[in-house]
């Protein structure tokens, strides 16, 4: 997906060089007052040079004492992380999204799968798998559990790049019912002018679907950045957008325990500002409450599709570099190297589920 010249830098997305003096005074600064991990991004992303990646890799998944994972895990403490988080929440998720994926389409195109372009978790089934392989085997489980028709209207939440549509119309010789929608202009653009399918720019959490509109509906990490009090209501609106008999997929990951503001969502705000998972028992229990019968709940292992992509960027990145800068390189390298230690903690996992209408 390359094109003959880079796409422009986004200056709102590029993060200023500063001093090692300055970096150490803002990560002391964002680690008393939002958290360990909410420091380090910022930490080595204004780095003026770039990163080493193996010691940004190694700083991000090594083994932590116990006393200094505990530090990591309970500071902030609860009371202040709620507060932090209503902060962080009263932004739009909408303008959070286009911050992370309107970086840049070619940019991006450095270090995902060259086929399809999914930028969610793969299916490594052997440690010899490429990232292509990987995410085909991922489409594939996903195209099994969906069970896509030709004649069937189909819906994608947050359809990415178009990579899951481009497979179904492949399988089934029919992308004429498929349909998706985005908050990302990128994406809008390119699948717009390179796919044909009938995307929206619109947000899922508010679209309006309809009653009995569609025979399956889907989403490949979409309800990350559903907040929590909006998944019941967006699930009833679903459920009544769905003919009798159909059913929805979703593939997202979800917190583990029973904490609803861990540490680890303050974090998350340096990469995705305006965003907050939610406790996988909260979406199982909000899913029956639509109407939902769930027939379906796997779990599977992001940690070797950040390691992939983490790699490729490596691989790329004097590319990367000449379209986004050395700053956001080395925080998206920080990125998936944090990502990998918070699912290897077992803070959240990867899960896919069918949603039945009965």
């Amino acid at each position: 997906m390359s094109s003959s010249t880079p796409e422009p830098k986004r200056p709102q997305l590029r993060l200023r060089p500063a001093s090692l003096a300055a970096r150490w005074a803002r990560a002391l600064h964002d680690g008393f007052f939002n958290g360990a991990a909410y420091a380090m991004p910022t930490y080595f992303g204004t780095s003026p040079n770039r990163v080493d990646p193996e010691s940004v890799w190694h700083f991000a998944t090594c083994e932590r004492t116990i006393p200094s994972q505990a530090f990591i895990d309970h500071w902030p403490p609860a009371p202040m992380r709620r507060r932090i988080m209503d902060r962080f929440l009263s932004q739009s998720h909408a303008e959070g999204i286009e911050y992370h994926y309107d970086v840049s389409n070619d940019f991006y195109a450095l270090f995902l799968d060259r086929d399809y372009m999914f930028y969610t978790c793969a299916d490594f089934h052997a440690p010899t798998d490429t990232i292509e392989q990987a995410q085909r085997q991922k489409a594939d489980y996903i195209m099994a559990l969906l069970d896509p028709k030709p004649g069937e209207r189909i819906i994608e939440l947050g359809c990415g790049w178009g990579a899951m549509l481009k497979h179904i119309a492949t399988a089934i010789g029919d992308g004429s019912n498929l349909s998706g929608l985005t908050l990302s202009r990128d994406q809008f653009d390119y699948i717009g002018s390179q796919m044909g399918f009938a995307v929206e720019l619109a947000d899922l959490i508010t679209h309006d679907y309809g009653t009995a509109t569609y025979d399956k509906i889907y989403a490949i990490g979409a309800l990350e950045h559903v907040r929590p009090d909006s998944i019941l209501p967006l699930f009833q609106r679903l459920h009544a957008a769905l003919k009798p008999g159909g059913w929805m997929v979703q593939h997202f990951f979800s917190l583990n325990g029973t904490d609803p503001v861990p540490t680890s969502m303050i974090a998350a705000q340096a990469y995705f500002p305006g965003s907050i998972l939610s406790l996988h028992g909260d979406i199982r229990a909000k899913a029956e409450r639509a109407g939902f019968r769930i027939t379906h709940d796997s779990e599977h292992d992001y940690r070797p599709t950040l390691r992939a992509w983490f790699d490729r960027l490596v691989e790329n990145r004097h590319k990367a570099e000449a379209i986004v800068g050395v700053q956001v390189v080395n925080k998206y390298l920080v990125y998936f190297a944090s990502s990998w230690r918070f699912f290897d903690l077992r803070q959240a996992s990867l899960h896919r589920l069918v949603l039945m209408k009965d």
